[in-house]
This record gives C-alpha cells, structure tokens and sequence, in this order.
C-alpha cells in the first residue's frame, strides 16, 4: 500500500513539473559561459521602434536646398526616420501646389510656408496645430514678428524658422548732402526730408524699390504714412483715414524721384553705390548680397502696436493628412534647433527666430544694423488675417500703375477703397 502512494505521488509531482514553465511571463535563459541565468522577455512581448516616413516639401534656391539636405543627411545618422525631400520649382506657384496635392490627399507631411500663407492653410483645414507634434516651446522662445503671423483660432499651426525684414539700404554720403545720418524715422522726416532733396536735386532719384513687390509697396506706404495700425478687421492696406491722406500726399510727392528696380535690375545697385541714387527698400538678405563701402542698412525700430516695415519669415508646418505626425514634429524640431538656427543663417542669410541667438549678437555675428526691438519686441502688430494672400493679391497690380505713373493718386485711393469694402 505505501509503494502504491509512493507512485502516485511521484506521477504529481512530475505532472506539476511539466505544467510549470509555460506559465511563466518570463524565461531564465542560462548562458553559454556558466554564469546566471538572466531573465528575458519572449518575443511575442518585444515591441519594435516604429521608424517614420515622411515627406518634407520646401521651395528654396539650389544653395539653400544644399544646406537643407546636409542638415537632414545628419539628422537621419542619429533618428530613424526616413526623410524625402522635395524642392518645388521656382517658378512654380507653391501655394497652388501644395493645394492641389492637399486635395488630392497627396499632402508632404512637412510643408515649409511663408508666414503670410500660414493662417489661411489652417483655416482651410489643411494644418495641424503644432501642439500636436512639437514638443519645445515657442511662446517666449521666438521672435514675435515670426510667432503671431502662425496664431490663430487660439492655436499656432507654424514653428518659426527664419525672418528677412525690408530695410532701407542708403548712400551715406548722399544723405549727409542732405543733412541726414540716417533714413527718416517718422512721416514728419519723410516730409522734410522729400522737400530738402526736392530743392537739391543733386542726383536724379531718390529711392529705388521693386513697383511688383507687395511687401516694398507696403513698407514705403507705412513709412511715409507713420505706421500702420490695425483697423478691426480692415485689410493692411486700410489706414486711419488721416494717415492714408498724409502717406497718399507724400506718396505723389515721392513719385516722380522713385527708381523701379525691377526694370533696371543690377543697374540699380550701382547706381546706389555710385550715388545717383540715395536709397533703397529691400529685404535684408539682398541689401546683404550687395554690400558696399559707401552704403550702409538701416531697419526702423519696431514700435507695440504699429508696423513700420514688413517682416517675411518663413515657417514649418505639418499636413493634417500625415500619419507620422511624432516624426514629422522631431524633423521640425531639429532643424530649427539653436545650433542649425546658426547654420541655416551661415548659409542663406535669413536672420534666425530664436531670441536667444540676439541676445548674443556680436558672438553669432549678427549684423549690427539690427534693431535691439527685433528680439525684446513683444505684440508687435503684423497683417496676418487668412485672407492675407488675397489681400497681396489685390493691393499689387493698382500700387504698380500708381508708383509707375499710370494712375493718378485720386484713382489710387478710389481703386485701394473698392478694395476695402
């Protein structure tokens, strides 16, 4: 009888044993030099590292797109993501590229919008706000001029990666002919200043701009004018009613003095350097390209609640449509990071967002001629409505006829008020 249970208590325990490993969550796996056994997980419970796809789509020059690939080269060593980068031709209108593949649902993941087009892209639907892909900050972080073009409905739908302001480029020794050390700050400078060249005339023009350039338009219109200052919903173009006057005024003033550097191109430049002209609107990043010993540059102060110059910028933006939206933010964040900032500017000029980097000027070797209110400026007022595009669109072709002469200043102000309304 005991030898009996003796065998049945031993089928148990050998039962017991059989059934005991495959319940175990984990596996003592002993290695092959003797030592511990180490506990594994079974590869069913292993989970791999998704590694993202996207598309990043931008339109930029040859040099930048350069700088751009080799900024990726590098982040694609140390991320697993897979990135394709697509160049859209110049000459090819950008926003209705990207438009027509949005609606082919065709989208890049990573579009690379100018500022103006940011607000209007998220309206339609077509962006997704950074907070759902962008893990730095941006509030407090960035230039303010390159942040409020991107808020809207409560949201920013942009991250900021480069600016390039117009400035005024100008001959100092012609304007210290006019008793001036700099370009006039004020509309009341602007008069004294159009009626003291006036009664020289010591060289045939006065300023040259692009007549087709929105942007310029709009900045010679601010300047003479003393600012704009938004009039409720009211498109950029929309002044107080006593300062389209004055600006309109000086604007038929100035207009017989003004050089249209879009017809003479590179002629214009020198005609600067050699003084036959005393100044020049422009972007930055040219009056960059065509320095000289006898020019300098010069970018008004900005002020809280009034735009003297207009400020393009440039900003990174992710597709509503994009199913990699955490490798799309990673890409963002790295190539607007503190240290491609600084190269980004080595290579293309466009002045970095990054407060920070202005806080350090002189170290990151940013031109003197920037204003110290580009960085501490705070609210600085810039049209950025999303019918910003259509506005240009409509402000451009009457403000070439009048800077041209084909109208007249009364027909200029009849054709901006059908606009407006």
């Amino acid at each position: 009888m005991k030898r009996k249970n003796h065998w049945v208590l031993f089928a148990i325990l050998l039962l017991a044993l059989i059934n005991l490993s495959p319940s175990e969550e984990l596996t003592l796996v002993r290695q092959e030099d003797g030592g511990e056994a180490q506990p594994v997980t079974p590869p069913e419970a292993q989970t791999k590292e998704e590694t993202g796809h996207i598309q990043v789509a931008v339109q930029m020059n040859e040099t930048d797109f350069r700088r751009l690939e080799e900024m990726n080269r590098q982040f694609t060593l140390s991320h697993p993501v897979e990135v394709d980068l697509v160049n859209v031709p110049m000459e090819e209108s950008y926003p209705a590229y990207q438009r027509k593949l949005m609606k082919l649902g065709e989208s890049p993941d990573v579009l690379l919008l100018d500022n103006v087009w940011v607000r209007r892209f998220a309206a339609d639907g077509y962006l997704l706000p950074t907070e759902g892909y962008f893990s730095g900050s941006l509030s407090g972080e960035v230039l303010s001029a390159s942040l409020i073009p991107n808020e809207w409905n409560g949201y920013v739908w942009g991250v900021p990666l480069d600016v390039d302001p117009y400035v005024l480029v100008y001959h100092e020794d012609k304007l210290k002919q006019l008793g001036w050390k700099r370009p006039p700050a004020t509309a009341d400078d602007w008069n004294v200043f159009v009626s003291t060249f006036k009664k020289q005339h010591s060289q045939p023009y006065l300023l040259g701009l692009d007549f087709r350039d929105p942007y310029a338009a709009a900045t010679l219109l601010w300047q003479v004018g003393g600012g704009w200052k938004p009039t409720g919903s009211g498109p950029f173009y929309v002044m107080e009613e006593g300062h389209l006057t004055y600006a309109l005024q000086q604007l038929e003033s100035l207009r017989s003095t003004l050089l249209d550097s879009s017809l003479t191109g590179l002629d214009a430049w020198s005609k600067l350097s050699d003084g036959e002209l005393s100044m020049m609107i422009t972007t930055a990043t040219e009056a960059e390209k065509h320095r000289h010993p006898r020019t300098k540059i010069w970018m008004p102060e900005l002020q809280q609640n009034l735009a003297s110059t207009w400020i393009l910028g440039r900003s990174y933006a992710v597709s509503s449509q994009t199913d990699h939206p955490d490798a799309a933010g990673l890409w963002i964040s790295e190539m607007t990071s503190l240290y491609n900032q600084a190269r980004w500017y080595e290579t293309t000029g466009n002045l970095p967002v990054l407060k920070t980097i202005y806080y350090e000027a002189a170290r990151n070797q940013l031109p003197a001629w920037i204003p110290a209110t580009l960085a501490a400026g705070s609210g600085i007022v810039l049209p950025a409505s999303p019918s910003l595009p259509e506005q240009l669109a409509a402000f451009a072709p009457p403000t070439t006829d009048f800077l041209s002469g084909a109208i007249t200043g009364k027909q200029y102000r009849g054709r901006l008020a059908e606009l407006s309304r």
